[in-house]
């Protein structure tokens, strides 16, 4: 976006960063409510980060225009404090950026959080009868357990 399309300005490696560090955010939420939730932490954080994330951003119209208290509600979320950080980054070089840091990262170590709680209640938890177990062996397909 910023070499070829020129999209982007200020400092490549910056801009970089705050885009890298926006998906691990957004990464990191969505697999630890899944490993603490499971399928339906994949719907939950789908429902968070699109259908309110996005809409609240501010990435199509400044987040002010939207009502109160939903626009400001939208820069702690993931989408919202990404766009506006590398809008900053990019267009207002010498903005204060501090807060949009901070939410992404609290973001990024709440996922790593989720992912962690969610492995040690897995730990804990009989395997399901259906998998199986570390120690054996899954059937080929189309092969029969021998009755013995």
């Amino acid at each position: 976006m910023q070499t070829w399309f020129q999209y982007l300005q200020g400092n490549f490696w910056l801009n970089a960063l705050a885009i890298g560090l926006a998906t691990a955010a957004t990464a990191a939420f969505v697999v630890g409510l899944d490993a603490l939730m499971g399928r339906a932490g994949l719907g939950l954080a789908s429902a968070i980060t699109l259908l309110i994330g996005n809409p609240l951003s501010g990435a199509a119209v400044p987040w002010q225009f939207l009502a109160e208290p939903w626009g400001a509600i939208g820069q702690h979320l993931v989408p919202g404090a990404s766009n506006s950080l590398i809008r900053l980054l990019s267009y207002f070089p010498d903005a204060g950026t501090t807060t949009q840091w901070a939410t992404l990262t609290a973001w990024a170590v709440g996922g790593i959080a989720l992912i962690g709680v969610g492995a040690l209640l897995r730990r804990g938890r009989p395997a399901p009868a259906d998998t199986p177990q570390a120690n054996e062996e899954p059937l080929a397909p189309g092969h029969a357990e021998s009755a013995a």
